[in-house]
């Protein structure tokens, strides 16, 4: 018996939808926040992402006479004069020991560009909001005392640094003695 060539395509088209499987529900993913980690001594924090122009390794430093412990001095990226600060130093913690895994993040606020020593930078890093945003209270530590808030993750708790308040600071601002 011969059909026509219609009704065969037909009949495979009602097959076809009949046994297909359906499309995947739309799920909504999470809102994640991303940042650069870093350490200082043993505390671990997060910078906003878009608050870093840059990472380097360790530059040369000219030393400024009659400037606080912490202002390393300046250095010269690429042409641009940074300010160098011993973020450990500044929060009154033993200065950073220089070895291979410190870095400078530069950061640049109001036309200072500043390059923050930190001992490591682990790179990005991604928080889910919901999941592991956690409220920072009654951590006894000037580090964490300059913190929006913390992710925990994995048992570390991440500091989320407050840039904006550290070079807002009085005392920040300060480096003559």
């Amino acid at each position: 018996m011969v059909q026509d060539p219609l009704s065969v395509l037909l009949k495979m088209e009602q097959e076809s939808l009949a046994t297909a499987p359906g499309l995947p529900q739309e799920v909504q993913a999470a809102e994640l926040w991303t940042g650069v980690g870093f350490r200082i001594g043993d505390v671990h924090l997060v910078i906003p992402l878009d608050t870093i122009t840059e990472v380097l390794q360790y530059p040369d430093i000219t030393p400024v006479p009659m400037t606080r412990a912490w202002f390393k001095g300046l250095a010269n990226a690429r042409g641009n004069l940074l300010s160098i600060v011993d973020l450990s130093r500044f929060y009154g913690r033993d200065p950073i020991f220089i070895d291979d895994r410190v870095r400078i993040l530069v950061v640049v606020r109001d036309d200072l560009a500043t390059g923050l020593v930190v001992n490591e930078v682990f790179g990005l890093r991604h928080f889910d909001e919901e999941l592991e945003r956690q409220k920072v209270a009654g951590i006894d530590d000037p580090v964490m005392a300059n913190t929006r808030g913390a992710f925990l993750r994995d048992n570390v708790l991440w500091g989320i640094f407050d840039i904006d308040g550290l070079v807002e600071s009085a005392t920040f601002m300060r480096v003559a003695v």
